[in-house]
Order: C-alpha cells, then sequence, then structure tokens
C-alpha cells in the first residue's frame, strides 16, 4: 500500500499509519531534500516506526549527481537522525531536491514491490 502524507501528515494519515504498523505492515518513507522535509520526517518517527525509502546520503548524492531539478537550499538547517550524514551532504552540496525529482526512481521501486 502507498499512503501519500502530502507534507505534514494530518492525524488522519498517522493514525492509519499507526494502524498499519500495529498489523505488521513495514513502513518506508520518502520525504523532499531541504530542511523542512527533514523536519517532517524527525516529526513522523516519533508518531510512527518507519525506515528510510531511497531518503538517506546517498541517495541525496546521487540525485544531486544525476542532475536532478534542484533549487537552492535555504531555511535553517535541520538533523536527519537515520542517517546522520544526509544532512551534512545537504549542508555541503546546498541544493534541495524535491521529491518529484526522484519520482521515477519512487515509482520503480513501487511496482517492482507490487510485482512480487
Amino acid at each position: 500500500m502507498l499512503v501519500c502524507t502530502s507534507g505534514q501528515p494530518s492525524t488522519a494519515v498517522v493514525e492509519l499509519l499507526t494502524r498499519l504498523a500495529g498489523e505488521g505492515a513495514e513502513c518506508r518513507y520518502h520525504g523532499d531534500f531541504d530542511w523542512a522535509g527533514l523536519r517532517i520526517a524527525r516529526s513522523l518517527s516519533a508518531r510512527v516506526k518507519w525506515m528510510p525509502w531511497r531518503y538517506a546520503d546517498a541517495d541525496y548524492r546521487a540525485a544531486v549527481r544525476d542532475g536532478n531539478p534542484s533549487l537552492r537550499l535555504a531555511g535553517t538547517p535541520a538533523e536527519s537522525p537515520w542517517d546522520p550524514k544526509l544532512a551534512v551532504a545537504m549542508a555541503e552540496c546546498g541544493l534541495a531536491l524535491e521529491e518529484e525529482a526522484v519520482a521515477n526512481l519512487l515509482a520503480a521501486d513501487a511496482l517492482a514491490a507490487a510485482r512480487s
């Protein structure tokens, strides 16, 4: 099952994820590679156990290296406790990547999972 949070997860989304996890579902999360995205991920992790889905240092660096559409990273830096190197890489590169920049990879993962 794929759940789109559309930014900051609503109470309904958190409740759905909590119930799914309680029934044994493995929650994976991907968000924007920007400071707000890291804050949202950290906030969600305090309420729902999740694993990163292409949301780590190596994924960010690969997306930047591949020339995916990006913006200048702006705002107050945030931490990425699931992968501390991610926040460091973002600060070093100074680029923000929205989820749409890697949507093809996420879609391919989802389709592969649906086939198996």
